[in-house]
């Protein structure tokens, strides 16, 4: 039998991030996309989130959250995926769904323990290092805690802020890997 999962999570990423909170640049400007935007290599995701507009000021871009059911954080590999969905990322580091205020919502069943991984567009993908407390059956997670919340630790996010931890921001190829080939010859004007 499914239940209705829902999902309360909050996450940082370095390239908006200022001062506290991260910039709606992107969306002030008009330029973040009505439709998900992983639909193209490496993610291939099929979803079809889609709005008219951007439903809330401070949306700050798309996400795509990836619910994973293992017994440990090393067994949550792709394998266990049981669920993706593209969502909002607000200024405040919530991830919001399609209104651009509910937590996310899933029709699943848990069997293990449940592990998220986090995509955005241009920073390094990130995964829970600890299960999602569960509550009245919202499950939350706060990864700007500290180096410890994302598995890897350093390793998989860094301190952006004095005790803020975020996603690493760079990898404008979506190879996995920062480099020189993440460097846009638009950066040079």
């Amino acid at each position: 039998v499914e239940a209705v999962l829902s999902a309360n999570i909050r996450i940082f990423i370095e390239g908006a991030y200022v001062g506290g909170q991260m910039s709606t640049f992107l969306n002030s400007s008009n330029v973040i996309p009505l439709n998900q935007p992983y639909n193209t290599s490496p993610w291939n995701y099929a979803g079809t989130e889609s709005v008219a507009s951007i439903p809330n000021a401070n949306v700050v871009d798309w996400v795509l959250i990836e619910l994973r059911d293992a017994g440990d954080a090393s067994s949550a590999t792709s394998t266990s995926m049981m669920d993706r969905k593209a969502a909002f990322l607000l200024n405040n580091g919530k991830v919001v769904d399609m209104d651009g205020a509910s937590n996310l919502q899933f029709n699943n069943s848990l069997t293990q323990q449940l592990y998220v991984v986090i995509w955005h567009r241009n920073h390094l993908g990130v995964m829970t290092s600890n299960t999602l407390t569960e509550s009245g059956g919202t499950y939350t997670y706060n990864f700007t805690t500290g180096a410890i919340q994302a598995y890897g630790g350093t390793s998989a996010h860094k301190q952006i802020g004095p005790g803020v931890w975020g996603m690493i921001g760079g990898d404008g190829d979506k190879d996995g890997n920062i480099s020189t080939s993440d460097k846009s010859p638009l950066w040079d004007i």
